[in-house]
């Protein structure tokens, strides 16, 4: 969720011990030497391409930096092993980067467009003149804050720290498209394409949704130009908020059959579920880790679909005059979260720690809260959820009412619960994937 300074974690999973590690400031997701750009497509429809073209691909080489940077994070799972090619494949590519973009709804439900943008993964070795399909899988990021951090800026060679989850995430998936699943990351509202056009609209459901699935026609559209062949049913997964988005989106469109898409696999961790639960949590604690998570979602709402909000009920001062200017796109998640203090008293006003229950000014912000969580439904995908026990940003109990909810309703979720806190948990979330991956390929 915040760009994560990672410390020295151990526990013990099915025998192995994994520690996560820093590696250079310097070293970079992708080397932007190699970077190619096509020539963009110019098709107008909502919900179809405006644009798309090659951002770059990716040959033996860079995939192995990339694994090299997982494994030095103690990130080392049997599937990111790479069969090494023949010496002249080495320079081949393996993995093409391709942006597309479209329209969607502003998240502020007036009715405007904003543009939308995202990137596919393709494996590039195994089409077109195969008559293999690939399964394709969709992977929302963690949390960011920073727009050079939106999947589509960062894989044009954008400089990382590599103790980040991000790039974790994004290496992780990438490695994947070389192993034949076609892999999809979208930028978030008020990110990539559609920065400065809209406030991020942060633990928004409905918007993020919605733009996803209109991305996800886009880039269907793309992928059939491209001469690829997909399975009709998807994987979607996510990490931290997004699990949160992928178990969002698995909901609609198992619930919706007119978006006519059907999902196989859904494998979430670390995810937030009932948003007023984690609210009410951190409302009682005295310190927090991820200290900015109510002000970013406050401003969200406040900015988009609700503009009734009086942030001034919420945040204190300087909170509540200066805090929105962290939340612009320029600021590293650690940046933020440093501004914010880590006592959530400090932040928030007495009558938001006391009195949200009971007092109507502020009260209707459950009704909120309740609207874009996660809602329980009688899944019928192969649904995973993993999560740490010790995780106090988005608490173990959290999914673990969900996880129970789903289950009495009709519903059916492997829950697996795994030894760390939420900056570890990625993990256990990774081996759960790549378990069931293999399986539902």
């Amino acid at each position: 969720m915040k760009k994560f300074t990672l410390k020295f974690f151990s526990f013990s999973l099915l025998g192995i011990i994994l520690i996560m590690q820093s590696c250079s400031n310097e070293d970079s997701l992708l080397d932007s030497s190699s970077l190619s750009t096509a020539s963009d497509e110019t098709l107008s429809t909502f919900g179809l391409p405006n644009k798309s073209g090659k951002i770059r691909t990716l040959n033996y080489n860079d995939l192995i930096e990339i694994k090299n940077k997982l494994t030095a994070a103690k990130i080392n799972l049997p599937d990111l092993e790479l069969k090494e090619p023949s010496k002249s494949d080495k320079s081949k590519p393996f993995v093409q980067v391709l942006k597309v973009s479209t329209k969607t709804a502003h998240p502020d439900r007036s009715g405007k467009t904003i543009d939308v943008s995202g990137v596919f993964l393709l494996p590039t070795n195994l089409i077109p003149s195969s008559s293999l399909k690939n399964r394709i899988i969709i992977a929302p990021p963690p949390t960011y804050t920073y727009n050079k951090l939106a999947p589509s800026n960062a894989f044009k060679g954008f400089k990382w720290t590599d103790d980040d989850l991000h790039f974790n995430y994004l290496a992780f998936w990438t490695i994947q498209a070389y192993n034949g699943f076609i892999v999809f990351f979208p930028d978030y509202p008020g990110f990539g394409d559609s920065y400065k056009q809209c406030q991020h609209p942060f633990l928004d459901s409905k918007a993020m949704v919605n733009s996803t699935l209109d991305l996800f026609k886009s880039a269907k559209v793309t992928l059939t130009k491209n001469g690829y062949k997909f399975k009709k049913d998807l994987i979607i997964t996510g990490y931290s908020l997004g699990g949160f988005i992928a178990a969002s989106l698995a909901r609609e469109i198992e619930t919706n059959p007119s978006h006519g898409l059907s999902v196989d696999l859904l494998v979430t961790g670390g995810t937030p579920c009932n948003l007023k639960q984690i609210i009410d949590s951190i409302r009682a604690s005295k310190k927090t880790e991820h200290n900015y998570f109510i002000a970013y979602g406050l401003w969200g709402y406040q900015k988009n679909a609700y503009p009734y909000i009086n942030i001034t009920d919420f945040l204190k001062e300087p909170y509540a005059s200066k805090s929105l200017s962290w939340f612009d796109g320029t600021h590293y998640d650690s940046d933020v979260n440093s501004y914010f203090s880590n006592r959530p008293k400090d932040i928030y006003t007495e009558k938001f720690m006391k009195s949200l229950d009971t007092d109507a000014t502020i009260s209707y912000v459950n009704d909120i809260l309740v609207e874009n969580s996660v809602k329980p439904w009688k899944n019928k995908c192969k649904f995973i959820m993993t999560h740490g026990v010790s995780d106090l940003s988005v608490h173990y109990q959290n999914a673990s009412d969900f996880s129970k909810q789903q289950n009495q309703i009709g519903g059916k979720v492997t829950f697996i619960p795994t030894v760390g806190e939420h900056e570890l948990g990625v993990i256990p979330y990774y081996l759960n994937a790549s378990y069931f991956m293999a399986i539902y390929n």
